[in-house]
């Protein structure tokens, strides 16, 4: 079953693209994996979780901090309530002043989707836009083209959900049939 990651505002929750894309990814029958915050993650999180008839599960990778006693525990409001399955890293969320390399969660995010998809939103989503570049994961951004500014030369920036669909049902077939012709190993 393919991943397909959800990247987007974790304020604004932009429910015109943000809905019918979780209930697009249900219907499918992928899985589905954002940041199990607000915002985008929860309008998306919530539009999956409540499709009828739905078989993958809603995946979050939860930032977290240092606890004395755990180790480490999430951030306050992590998970969002339509989270399947949360993970949590010991891995920060990308802070502002961090450099361009600094490890964080949104790593996890991008490595682990087999097709990128990202909302507008902030210096975090700008991140994974530039991790996915950067690792060559497959990625489509959707929204206003000014909300993007900022992402690398050559993303693919579109206007209407029909051409993500397209997008990612290319990508997550390209992906399941490299899997499929993958060998065997045969380690035990």
């Amino acid at each position: 079953m393919a991943i397909v990651g959800v990247m987007g505002s974790g304020k604004t929750e932009w429910p015109e693209l943000s809905v019918p894309l979780g209930h697009w990814i249900a219907g499918q029958g992928f899985d589905l994996l954002t940041g199990a915050g607000l915002g985008v993650m929860l309008s998306t999180a919530r539009a999956f979780a409540t499709t009828p008839g739905r078989k993958g599960r809603s995946i979050g990778i939860m930032p977290s901090e240092a606890h004395p006693v755990q180790g480490f525990a999430p951030l306050a409001g992590y998970p969002n309530p339509y989270i399947d399955l949360p993970i949590l890293t010991p891995l920060p969320r990308k802070l502002a002043d961090a450099p361009d390399d600094a490890l964080n969660r949104n790593y996890v995010n991008v490595l682990t989707s087999d097709v990128v998809v990202a909302l507008p939103g902030g210096p975090g989503t700008l991140d994974e836009i530039r991790l996915a570049t950067r690792f060559g994961k497959p990625l489509i951004c959707v929204g206003p083209e000014a909300a993007f500014e900022g992402a690398p030369p050559g993303t693919r920036i579109v206007a209407a959900l029909e051409n993500v669909f397209a997008f990612v049902l290319d990508q997550t077939q390209a992906a399941l049939t490299v899997r499929a012709a993958a060998p065997a190993s045969s380690e035990g």
